[in-house]
């Protein structure tokens, strides 16, 4: 665990140092502060705006961060040939691959902590409520960012960053809309289609359990138990992406 600590935290420090993800974070800062604007542009009820907008603009933050941040990760080792002096040292490629990603959460709490502070900075200095549910959509918003950030480091564990970045994409996009094509399958009725559809399903995260953007806008608190169901589901879901990266790393040659 002490190797690990160690990989994770230098992971941490390299991702802080990155000029692209600083470019990022100021990024959404701007995007939280521009929700005050579009909350005075609204007909009605800014504040609202201001909560919805705030939330979302943070969620597809942490979104790019965790493709961002992920796909390069194994990347910027190779590309600066650290990981041949990595890989003989005695450290398990398993024990590297958890380092990185636990580094890479720990980035990802960074970033919403600091994003977050902005928006409720914000509420509070206009007077206007936000209530408990805003919390549980962070966490939620995290949690987003946990699976997305271990489908990259999947990814990132046997492809190029383009085609990682653009595969985690892609599962980010079919995570949104699940969903949405199952009720498209049902439509077009076509045989086996639905069963084909749910078996893809068991693939691809459901993401769309993870937004809270209606019950954020007017305050309707969540269930904790919902929560902590999703929580369970986004651990268990990296867990098992994790492990599958770590596996084919493991067998990956650098020689």
């Amino acid at each position: 665990m002490g190797t690990i600590g160690a990989i994770a935290l230098n992971t941490f420090r390299e991702a802080i140092r990155n000029r692209i993800l600083l470019g990022i974070i100021v990024l959404a800062f701007v995007l939280v502060l521009a929700s005050i604007l579009f909350g005075q542009l609204s007909v009605e009820n800014d504040a609202r705006v201001i909560r919805d907008l705030g939330t979302s603009f943070i969620s597809l933050v942490m979104v790019v961060v965790a493709i961002f941040s992920g796909v390069s990760l194994l990347h910027l080792e190779i590309q600066r040939k650290t990981i041949y002096t990595i890989v003989t040292k005695p450290v398990s490629r398993w024990s590297f691959i958890v380092g990185k990603y636990l580094g890479l959460l720990l980035t990802l709490l960074t970033v919403e902590a600091l994003v977050s502070a902005v928006l409720l900075g914000v509420i509070l200095i206009r007077g206007d409520d936000f209530g408990v549910v805003l919390f549980q959509a962070l966490a939620l918003n995290f949690c987003e960012g946990a699976i997305i950030a271990a489908v990259a480091t999947l990814f990132s564990s046997f492809s190029t960053p383009f085609l990682s970045g653009l595969f985690t994409f892609g599962v980010f996009v079919l995570g949104r809309l699940r969903e949405e094509l199952y009720e498209y399958a049902r439509a077009i009725k076509v045989d086996l289609l639905p069963d084909v559809v749910r078996a893809f399903g068991v693939i691809v995260p459901d993401l769309s359990m993870m937004r809270a953007d209606l019950q954020v806008a007017y305050l309707t608190p969540l269930n904790w138990s919902y929560v902590a169901y999703s929580s369970v589901y986004a651990m268990a879901y990296a867990a098992v992406v994790i492990a599958l990266a770590g596996a084919i790393f493991a067998r990956r040659d650098f020689v």
